[in-house]
């Protein structure tokens, strides 16, 4: 047998052995692929647990039903971004992860909005949160409950959706003093605070003390100066005095009587 015939016979032998080999592992992947998406359309994967994470408010049960889960459903059917998206349409809240956990658990990791103050409108409260979102709409006001912003003026309102306020610089300083105010101890303080007026912002606290802040500027410097004032002045057993800091740099205390006076 000549040299190139034996070349040619061993080349082909070769190619065929390749060939073989190709087609085996070809279909091995096409049997483990038929059996992996068999295995996930089976109902060894239809959803027997769902796990809600981060809830303080919002009933487990409620965010079940936004979610729309069905318990013996293959989990793989479901479309986790859809999920997220109508669990946060409830006012209260604020992100939603959503996650499968094989074989058969869905997961529900939630992030709340928290109640921050109250506005009066039209004989009803409207509870928002720090970013001005309306969480919830009551008819009956507790004292204590939160923080009161009156004087605040906007034509209607939606559940779920941030305030438009005919005054939103006043409402927006209200908040920049509110967020100052949290971090001193005087947060727990304060009752009310009024923007009727933008230009002469009125704080009154649980105890009566009536605050004047002008217009509000440099909220951290007003509310941790107010601090020290109102600590000294309750160690004092002082209550019925307005304190005025509507003049940068100079701030006065007189007694309710002689200030209305």
């Amino acid at each position: 047998m000549a040299a190139e015939e034996k070349s040619y016979i061993e080349k082909r032998k070769k190619a065929r052995k390749i060939k073989t080999r190709v087609s085996s592992i070809l279909f091995a992947l096409v049997f483990m692929f038929w059996g992996i998406y068999y295995l996930l359309q089976s109902d060894l994967m239809n959803l027997k647990n769902i796990v809600i994470e981060g809830n303080e408010q919002v009933e487990s049960e409620e965010i079940i039903n936004l979610s729309n889960l069905v318990i013996n459903r293959n989990i793989f059917k479901y479309n986790l971004k859809e999920i997220e998206k109508d669990i946060v349409s409830h006012p209260y809240i604020k992100e939603s992860k959503v996650q499968r956990k094989l074989p058969r658990t869905i997961t529900i990791e939630v992030k709340e909005r928290q109640e921050y103050a109250i506005i009066p409108y039209m004989g009803s409260y409207i509870y928002i949160d720090e970013e001005n979102i309306v969480l919830n709409a009551s008819d009956s006001y507790i004292a204590n409950d939160h923080i009161l912003i009156t004087g605040v003026e906007f034509k209607s309102f939606k559940v779920g959706e941030k305030i438009e306020a005919t005054n939103d610089k006043g409402l927006k300083v209200v908040m920049d003093l509110l967020k100052a105010a949290k971090m001193t101890s005087i947060f727990e303080m304060i009752s009310e605070i009024n923007i009727t007026e933008e230009n002469n912002i009125r704080l009154i606290t649980f105890d009566g003390v009536d605050v004047l802040l002008g217009e509000g500027k440099n909220p951290a410097y007003l509310m941790v100066a107010l601090d020290e004032i109102l600590v000294n002045l309750y160690t004092k057993n002082i209550r019925n005095v307005v304190i005025d800091m509507r003049y940068e740099g100079h701030i006065s205390v007189k007694d309710r009587n002689t200030w209305e006076d």
